[in-house]
C-alpha cells in the first residue's frame, strides 16, 4: 500500500451555535457522562462476509493513538471466515467484543444494533473495508471535548482501491471523486448557528455522506431514530444530526473509503438495495424515496425546534422535492427498477456493510 497523504495541520475554530437544541449533558465534561468502567469512545463495526479486508480495518483501529475505546463487532450471520477472524481479535484484546446475529437482519438492523451495545460518550461506525490514520480518533475527540456545539466530526477523506492505493478523481473506480474536497465537503452551512440552514446543507448538498463514519456524540444519536430501513439512509441520519448542532471537518486527510466490487454502493437493482438494507422488505423501488422523505419529515417532527424553525425546515423539504432536473431520472429509474444513486457520478452509500 502506498503512503497516505498528509495535509498541513490547521487550527480548529468551528462557529458557535447559540440557537442549537441543547442535548442532555451536552455541556458537561465527558468524564461526567461516563459510567464506571466505560470507555470514552465506542467503535461499532457491523460486518457480513467481511473476510477480504477485515484484518486491515481492524489493524487500522488498533493502531489509534487514542486508546480509550471499545470495539463492538456485530456479525450479521456471516457464512465465510469472518466469525473466526473476529473471535481471534476478541481473544487477543479485551477492548474488542464480538456478537453474532442468529440470522441476517439487514444492514440497517445491524448498524443500529451495534450502536445499541455501545457504552461510550462518543460513537463511531466503522466499516470492515475502510482505513483510518493512527491519529484519527485523537483528533476527533479533541474537537468534541473542546467544542460542545459540534455534534459530529470527521476528517477530510480520500478513496482507495482494493489494493489500498489512494485514488484520484481520474481513476474510473473513483467515479469522479477521489477526495472530499472534490465532493464539495464539508457541506454549505455545516457550522451555521441556524438549524434549518445546516439541514439544507445536508439535503441539498453532496450525496457523499462519508461523514456518517465520523465520531458522533452518543447523546445526539439517541435523540434520533438512527438509520431508517432504506438505501441512502445515512443522509436521513446526517440531516437529523444537523438539527441538533454543528458538524466539523478536520482538514487533514485521516480517513480512506475503500472502493471495490463487493461494496454496497455497487448494488444496481432497486429490489436488491431494499433487501440489502432490510431483509424483510417486500416493497418496490418507489417506497425507497418515500422512506427517505418520511425519514426527513420524522426528523423535523421529532426535533425540539420551535414551530417557526420547523416550518423553515419543511420549506427545505419543498426545495428538495422541487429539484426538477432530477425528475426525469427518478421516473426512468422507477420504471426500470434501477436503484437510487445509480445515475450520479458523485455517489456512494455509506452504509457499506451488513
Amino acid at each position: 500500500m502506498q503512503d497516505f497523504n498528509s495535509d498541513a495541520d490547521m487550527p480548529i475554530h468551528p462557529s458557535k451555535s447559540d440557537n442549537d437544541v441543547v442535548l442532555t449533558g451536552e455541556n458537561r465534561q465527558p468524564s461526567d457522562l461516563r459510567t464506571t468502567g466505560s470507555p470514552l469512545v465506542s467503535i461499532g463495526m457491523p460486518v457480513y462476509n467481511a473476510e477480504s479486508y477485515l484484518h486491515e480495518a481492524m489493524e487500522s483501529l488498533l493502531k489509534q493513538t487514542h486508546d480509550d475505546y471499545e470495539i463492538i463487532i456485530s456479525d450479521n450471520a456471516s457464512t465465510d471466515h469472518t466469525e473466526d477472524i473476529c473471535r481471534s481479535y476478541a481473544q487477543r484484546d479485551p477492548r474488542i467484543r464480538y456478537v453474532r446475529q442468529t440470522e441476517n437482519v439487514g444492514a440497517t438492523g445491524n448498524f443500529n444494533h451495534v450502536f445499541g451495545l455501545a457504552k461510550g460518550v462518543y460513537f463511531k461506525w466503522a466499516s470492515y473495508d475502510d482505513l483510518c490514520e493512527p491519529d484519527f480518533l485523537a483528533r476527533c475527540v479533541e474537537v468534541l471535548e473542546t467544542h460542545p456545539d459540534v455534534v459530529w466530526v470527521h476528517s477530510a477523506s480520500s478513496k482507495i482501491n482494493d489494493k489500498g492505493d489512494v485514488l484520484d478523481s481520474a481513476a474510473p473506480e473513483a467515479e469522479g471523486i477521489g477526495h472530499t474536497s472534490e465532493a464539495g465537503l464539508p457541506r454549505q452551512h455545516h457550522d451555521s448557528s441556524v438549524p434549518y440552514l445546516r439541514f439544507q446543507g445536508v439535503l441539498l448538498g453532496t450525496n457523499w455522506c462519508v461523514d456518517s463514519y465520523g465520531l458522533i456524540r452518543s447523546d445526539a444519536l439517541r435523540a434520533t431514530r438512527l438509520f431508517p430501513a432504506c438505501y441512502g439512509s445515512e443522509k436521513v441520519l446526517m440531516g437529523a444530526l444537523s438539527l441538533l448542532g454543528c458538524y466539523y471537518e478536520i482538514p487533514q486527510t485521516l480517513f480512506y473509503q475503500r472502493v471495490h466490487a463487493a461494496a454496497s454502493s455497487r448494488i444496481e437493482n432497486a429490489a436488491d438495495q431494499l433487501t440489502f438494507m432490510d431483509t424483510k422488505a417486500t416493497s418496490r423501488f418507489a417506497s425507497t424515496r418515500m422512506r427517505l422523505l418520511r425519514g426527513h419529515l420524522q426528523s423535523i417532527s421529532d426535533s425540539k425546534l420551535n414551530a417557526w424553525q420547523k416550518l423553515r425546515c419543511l420549506m427545505v423539504i419543498v426545495k428538495y422535492l422541487c429539484q426538477t432536473n432530477k425528475w426525469g431520472s427518478v421516473v426512468r429509474n422507477t420504471i426500470t427498477g434501477t436503484g437510487v444513486g445509480r445515475t450520479r457520478t458523485k455517489r456512494g452509500s455509506s452504509v457499506s456493510a451488513g
